[in-house]
């Protein structure tokens, strides 16, 4: 290959030649060219691309890559989408490198009709039928039969002609294949492997060994029985002409490429990048077979896969005319700005799908909100309305702006600028954002959807530049024109009646779609045959999109089923948190984005905590509490009653919190409606993790106890509707293993025990004394006063439970302490006496019990006779009056009693 110093615009080139993988299908398609060109200057403001450019047999071909490591549709969409822009007179698009074969099920007794590895198959099949398929992109119908919904446009007919005029040259053997082959000849990787390793399993025969073993250990008893090819056929380059199946993963199961193949009407060859080029581009997709996508792949046929895919596109490209490709007629479309791919593994929310329709073919400027909880799919509904709305309406014009930041908004802009070609775009100087507002606001530039994703900080918006004299909000740079629409994606409900009049509410998924995307994205699909399994699987990730993406993409990173995931998030709340705080590949977020959902909300948990600080403590407070059934009577105080409800209701625009009930506005609650809310149960884990990267868990739960014991009473039936509330929220922070105020802990064990008490949960309070007597007895002493409480509180559970000798044995041990530490004549001391009393006479210990009794009532006859004495002496003679009275009275209580027992 000879290189010049050769240097065309961009417009020049009319042939694009796409090999996403650059470690494998760039050095072949490199060695194909005759002459390599200088690359001409182009914008990088929208274009971070690396292009090839040269000749082959006359063609003005450019060929791009993605970065190493970086493959995929979602990539190869990155690719692709600016390279198109860049080079507008692109006629001609082929896509070449690497497959999987999927072999026929009933092998033919002609080895060269049969798929082998170094095999080439061109996306054209001849059936009149789409050439390329996105297999893992349909809709399940009553008959249990997948009808495909994605597919490629097929190659220009040109193309088309040129194979068939190459498959009759090759059958006369007038090609010129060898003499392609010729160039790879001095890479010694383009050596043919040798056919000993073209070994075929059945499909239910799985790998066995490490991945580098090359099936030494797997079962031979398992090969396919067919016809093998020949020394000569080591030259030759055998190409197949058959469907192609796209989808966003890699396969690696026999038994599910069959599955593949059967749903998309015999595709001979399954990959993940083809999925990746423009919606409305004509693209011939050529593959070279480097397995058979099962478990027994690896790397020995890639480079010459590779190089046989390679030269056969040199091949077919020599038999059309430069000229004729020259002369096509361009693609006629409206622009196209969006980052991502579409999402294969997108079902369901047809609802949804149906409400941005209608709005987006009003012609009246229509503003639209999606809002939704912080990985909930809103992105990839407004990603999927996108592809949609471009296959209904292809004369539209679709662009997208992030709104993280007023940066991300800014280069956004100036890449619709450059694409639309804007006078004056490119000056340094250039009000980029009046001049795009001002071309799109003009009915002239046609029909247009804007979409403006992650608008979740409308300060970003809203606010005006500190550094920007005279600058205006990014709001005020909207573009408004009839002919035009916009779509808002925000996490925050909010935010999204700020943006727009009219919003569309997304939650998760339901039990039927979220179970189709685990089937489209699991690798194993044998793990989905245990319905309980993946029911439980669903629930722990409640039924949300991206943290269903998060977990398989672990399971299938890791190989385990999701049964062992089930167990890791169960085992404990650090593993739950570090599960979801794994990062993981999303073809359909920010390359600068974590994806990680717990990360995703700790940003919403950052910006509640700068615009709404009551908001955040509620939150906080909440994530000490069971996040369930969390009365709004047992938050924190608020100053006043308008902080609190704008409060609530931020986490609930947020979608943290749902109210358990509707606002009653009854007659006695018309002063102090007390709403019931619920935190969302991953929201409730990730904010207790959010708290303990910030070492602000430890002082939520201290706040979180002296809470509790404020607002929850020692038993009693007063308002006890009220306190029953609380109980459940107050077991839970007394047990956390971060609740160390000692003296707050155990005031809030006493009122648990006696509420416990009060509602008959007899052995629950038993359980929470006994915690609190030991706390006590090691803290405060076995004589401390709040001990012997505990003691008696004790004593009086056993009690209840008919457990009446234990409960004695307490009492007496009480009474023993309390006539050391007070006195016989102690109040305190008369009480323990009356409690012994009672469990004496519950065991039938009638004289014991009459004897104490007897004691008891003359020590308070006593005792009062000496308290109205006192009283008398003070002259306080009304008070010493009533406690003579109430002496007497006890007297003869005395007397009557010893008279009858006597």
């Amino acid at each position: 290959m000879a290189s010049s110093n050769t240097q065309l615009t961009c417009a020049d080139y009319h042939v694009a030649w796409i090999c996403p993988l650059a470690d494998v299908e760039l050095l072949p398609a490199y060695l194909m060219l005759d002459e390599e060109h200088s690359t001409p200057p182009y914008s990088q403001h929208y274009d971070e691309n690396t292009y090839i450019c040269g000749t082959i047999n006359g063609h003005n071909v450019v060929i791009a890559t993605c970065p190493p490591g970086e493959t995929g549709n979602v990539n190869a969409g990155r690719l692709t989408g600016p390279m198109f822009k860049t080079f507008p007179n692109i006629r001609m698009a082929v896509l070449v490198g690497i497959g999987g074969g999927i072999p026929s099920p009933t092998p033919s007794e002609d080895s060269l009709k049969n798929i082998h590895l170094g095999d080439v198959v061109v996306g054209l099949p001849g059936d009149g039928k789409p050439a390329c398929v996105y297999h893992d992109r349909g809709r399940l119908k009553l008959d249990g039969k997948t009808e495909i919904l994605g597919t490629m446009q097929n190659p220009d007919w040109r193309l088309a002609d040129a194979l068939g005029i190459l498959a009759l040259k090759y059958k006369l053997g007038q090609t010129t294949i060898p003499k392609q082959l010729e160039r790879l000849r001095s890479h010694k990787e383009f050596a043919h492997p040798g056919f000993q390793h073209d070994r075929l399993f059945s499909a239910t025969c799985h790998h066995n060994g490490d991945y580098e073993s090359n099936c030494e250990a797997c079962d031979q008893d398992e090969l396919v029985q067919r016809p093998q090819r020949t020394k000569d056929d080591k030259n030759k380059v055998v190409f197949h002409r058959g469907r192609i199946a796209t989808g966003t993963s890699v396969i690696q199961d026999g038994e599910l490429r069959d599955q593949i193949s059967a749903r998309c009407d015999g595709a001979l060859c399954v990959e993940m990048e083809a999925a990746g080029v423009d919606v409305n581009r004509k693209c011939l997709v050529i593959r070279g077979i480097s397995d058979y996508a099962d478990s027994h792949k690896n790397d020995v046929w890639k480079s010459y896969a590779a190089g046989n895919a390679a030269a056969f596109t040199r091949e077919l490209l020599c038999r059309i005319q430069p000229n004729v490709v020259k002369n096509m007629e361009g693609v006629i479309e409206a622009p196209w700005i969006v980052p991502f791919t579409r999402p294969l593994s997108f079902v369901g929310r047809e609802t949804q799908l149906a409400q941005l329709s209608t709005h987006i073919s009003l012609e009246d400027c229509q503003r639209l909100a999606i809002y939704g909880l912080g990985g909930c799919g809103k992105t990839a509904l407004a990603l999927e309305s996108a592809y949609r709305t471009r296959e209904r309406q292809p004369t539209r014009a679709i662009f997208w702006v992030p709104a993280v930041s007023r940066e991300s908004f800014e280069q956004a802009y100036r890449e619709i600028g450059m694409v639309l070609r804007i006078p004056g775009i490119a000056d340094a100087k250039a009000d980029v954002k009046r001049l795009v507002k001002t071309r799109l606001s003009d009915e002239d530039s046609g029909q247009w959807l804007m979409i403006i994703d992650n608008a979740d900080d409308t300060n970003v918006l809203f606010d005006l530049p500190e550094k920007e004299n005279g600058a205006n909000r990014l709001i005020d740079y909207l573009p408004h024109s009839r002919r035009g629409s916009i779509v808002f994606t925000t996490r925050t409900r909010k935010a999204a009646i700020k943006l727009a009049p009219n919003d569309v509410e997304l939650g998760q998924l339901d039990e039927r779609e979220a179970k189709e995307v685990l089937k489209k994205i699991l690798h194993q699909k044998v793990l989905l045959e245990d319905d309980e399994v993946v029911q439980q699987f669903l629930e722990i990730l409640t039924f949300l999109p991206l943290a269903i993406v998060q977990a398989v993409a672990f399971i299938n990173e890791n190989g385990i089923p999701l049964t062992e995931y089930i167990l890791i998030f169960r085992n404990s709340e650090r593993d739950a948190t570090n599960l979801l705080s794994e990062e993981f590949e999303d073809q359909g977020r920010y390359r600068d984005t974590k994806n990680p959902v717990a990360t995703t909300w700790y940003i919403s948990f950052e910006q509640i905590r700068k615009q709404d600080e009551l908001g955040a403590e509620y939150l906080s407070f909440m994530a000490c509490t069971t996040g369930e059934s969390i009365p709004a009577s047992l938050l924190p105080p608020s100053a006043s009653r308008l902080g609190r409800t704008k409060a609530i209701g931020t986490l609930k625009a947020y979608a943290f919190i749902t109210e358990r009930q509707p606002q009653e506005e009854r007659q006695d609650q018309v002063q102090e409606y007390l709403g019931v809310f619920d935190v969302h149960a991953l929201v409730h884990l990730a904010t207790r993790n959010w708290l303990r990267e910030r070492n602000w868990w430890y002082s939520t739960v201290d706040k979180a106890l002296t809470r509790l014991v404020d607002v929850l009473p020692p038993g009693g039936h007063d308002k006890r509707v009220v306190w029953t509330a609380y109980l459940p929220h107050a077991t839970h922070v007394v047990d956390l293993p971060e609740a160390y105020e000692v003296e707050a802990r155990m005031s809030l064990l006493d009122r648990i025990g006696r509420c416990e008490h009060t509602i008959g949960r007899y052995r629950a309070a038993e359980l929470t004394h006994r915690e609190l007597l030991v706390r006590r007895e090691k803290v405060l002493g076995k004589e401390h006063p709040n001990t012997l409480i505990s003691m008696n509180e004790l004593a009086y559970a056993l009690s209840s439970q008919g457990k009446y000798k234990e409960a004695e044995n307490m009492y007496q041990e009480t009474l023993a302490l309390r006539e050391k530490i007070s006195g016989k004549e102690h109040l305190d001391t008369l009480a323990s006496m009356n409690n012994l009393t009672q469990a004496l006479s519950s065991q039938g210990k009638n004289k014991e019990a009459e004897k104490m009794y007897q004691e008891t009532l003359a020590l308070r006859e006593k005792v009062m006779n000496n308290l109205a004495q006192a009283l008398s002496g003070q002259g306080k003679y009304k008070e010493a009056e009533k406690m003579h009275q109430e002496t007497l009275a006890l007297r003869e209580k005395i007397s009557g009693r010893s008279t009858r027992t006597r």
